[in-house]
């Protein structure tokens, strides 16, 4: 069996949530033995061809131009075709016009897998003309696999091919880190403070402003630290400083993995206060449950968000754009050490029971072998 993994990129160009993805799909496939190779467009005007982690090959095809958050290339194309009849199966990721284009123009004999993570929700212009080529891969495809049956719900275009849908959490392994050596110690610099931890990008479908706001109604024995860069960096620096939260509120930037490991091991609660449905599944959550940590996080109407947060087991889920419930949902988790326990072990037993690497490699595995099983 040799299966193509087909999406935007591949970590470290464009890193994002599918990227990551992917790449754990290669490197797990390669490692239980089934081969994987990957190909995505490269953030740069050149054609590179490298050798895996745990095998196979990772082809970056060359740019030309990046629109509407998309990575344009001919050059996928041209590669798509040259290695198509390589494969078994080709795996690909959505949203992604290029690489949905790349498969329509070659059209390969091979199975098609479609990793449906999102719908296109801001781009409506891109929407309009890619709508047609996006009927097409739906149609074309053998199985559809969404992260949850939230959003596999949620999702108008996924409602005709229903019967396609397979439901497979994103997984991941932070086992090595719980038991690396501790770094700094995080906990030096709030002495006597509860820590409420989050991660991600400072962009518009966080909702950072609420968790920020959300400071004025925490005691001043719970400080806030949020790690991450983004174009909003600045609106949520003047909030902070608007409303004398200083004290409460601090944002680290980007920070390497050492410091994040840190982090989600001694901080106390992890908060998420996306307030779009761009916020699919978000896999720090799973990483906060890994590490035993409960979670408060936002209801997003059609979301996966409130599915992998699963609330009075987990942690607590609120709505969405209400600064005020995510305090009181932080004083409570914190409010009783018995519950906060309770919680804890709960988080870190759905983790291991749902959303490790080793389950999600075995499903997908599981998965392919059934479509090959069909011939």
């Amino acid at each position: 069996m040799k299966i193509l993994q087909l999406g935007k990129a591949y970590p470290p160009a464009n890193l994002g949530g599918v990227e990551v993805v992917i790449q754990l799909l290669c490197e797990g496939l390669n490692k239980k033995g089934v081969y994987c190779d990957a190909l995505g467009v490269n953030d740069k005007r050149e054609f590179k061809k490298e050798n895996g982690v745990n095998g196979g090959i990772v082809y970056r095809a060359k740019l030309i131009v990046k629109a509407f958050s998309t990575l344009l290339s001919l050059n996928i194309i041209y590669l798509l075709k040259k290695i198509r009849k390589e494969y078994d199966i080709i795996h690909i990721h959505a949203p992604d016009p290029m690489s949905a284009l790349a498969l329509l123009l070659v059209n390969p004999k091979a199975h098609i897998v479609l990793h449906w993570h999102s719908d296109i929700l801001r781009q409506k212009l891109m929407l309009f003309f890619f709508s047609p080529i996006q009927r097409w891969l739906l149609n074309r495809v053998d199985i559809i696999i969404v992260t949850s049956p939230n959003y596999a719900a949620g999702s108008v275009a996924l409602q005709r091919h229903a019967h396609k849908i397979k439901i497979l959490p994103i997984g991941i392994d932070v086992d090595d880190h719980l038991h690396e050596e501790e770094g700094c110690n995080i906990r030096d610099r709030y002495t006597g403070k509860k820590i409420v931890f989050s991660l991600g990008r400072l962009a518009y479908y966080k909702g950072y402003e609420y968790l920020v706001k959300a400071a004025k109604y925490l005691p001043d024995n719970i400080v806030i630290i949020i790690a991450g860069e983004g174009n909003e960096r600045k609106k949520i620096e003047l909030l902070i400083a608007e409303n004398k939260l200083d004290d409460k509120v601090q944002l680290l930037g980007k920070v390497s993995d050492k410091v994040k490991t840190n982090l989600f091991r001694q901080c106390d609660v992890f908060a998420l206060s996306s307030i779009f449905k761009t916020e699919a599944y978000a896999i720090v959550q799973v990483e906060a449950m890994a590490y035993g940590k409960p979670i408060v996080s936002t209801r997003i109407p059609g979301s996966g968000v409130d599915w992998v947060n699963q609330n009075g087991e987990t942690g607590i889920t609120v709505s969405i754009r209400d600064e005020r419930a995510l305090a009181e949902a932080v004083i409570q988790i914190l409010a009783n050490d018995d519950h906060y326990k309770v919680l804890s072990a709960q988080a870190r037993k759905r983790y291991e029971a749902y959303f490790t690497l080793s389950k999600m490699i075995d499903d997908v595995v599981f998965l392919y072998n059934q479509l090959l099983k069909k011939e």
